[in-house]
């Protein structure tokens, strides 16, 4: 029940009505290509999806498909939600804050419990998808380039959590919690650079 409101608010705080903080990646390449980069080429997403996809990783493999299809299911339901011209205002330090608290539970070694670590995806699929619409006025555009992104998204979170399910468990262990110290750290120092400019 906890990690239900807690999932309701976390969404509800990440949608509000604002500018939206419009862009592409790579100037010339957009709709569907362009979104399909998104993912892969935004640091902050690479960061927030390594660090999902390695929690998500040490569940069991009903747990994760689980996991991915909130995952997915989430993204979807927030692309309908840009296509109703909602947005999500500084969605970009949203994505990185969640890096930064996956990375650093994946430093800690700690048991996530499954809850959690749905909300997180929950959160992790709405922020990405809402920090990822680009700078087109075509509502057309702008869904082709977000189907690119969930599609990329969705895809480097299966590809990460079934690598880091993989492989002797001392080793996936310590390797986890290096990649997620590596990970909080570039989050929390993005952060503080962010908020110190």
């Amino acid at each position: 029940m906890k990690a239900r409101a807690a999932a309701r608010a976390a969404v509800l705080l990440s949608l509000s009505a604002g500018f939206a903080q419009a862009h592409t990646i790579v100037e010339g390449i957009g709709g569907f290509s362009g979104g399909v980069m998104h993912p892969l080429l935004v640091p902050a997403h690479v960061l927030a999806l390594v660090a999902l996809g390695c929690l998500t990783g040490a569940l069991n493999f009903r747990a994760r498909l689980v996991v991915i299809a909130m995952f997915v299911a989430v993204a979807v339901l927030s692309v309908v939600l840009v296509t109703m011209a909602f947005s999500a205002v500084n969605a970009e330090l949203i994505v990185l804050s969640l890096a930064g608290f996956a990375g650093l539970l994946l430093a800690a070694a700690v048991p996530v419990p499954l809850a959690m670590i749905i909300v997180l995806a929950i959160c992790v699929a709405a922020a990405l998808t809402f920090d990822s619409v680009p700078a087109v006025l075509s509502s057309q555009d702008t869904i082709l380039s977000l189907v690119g992104t969930i599609l990329a998204a969705a895809l480097l979170l299966v590809v990460i959590t079934f690598l880091s399910a993989s492989g002797p468990q001392v080793w996936r262990r310590i390797g986890t919690r290096i990649l997620g110290s590596w990970i909080a750290a570039s989050a929390i120092m993005v952060l503080a650079l962010r908020w110190t400019a």
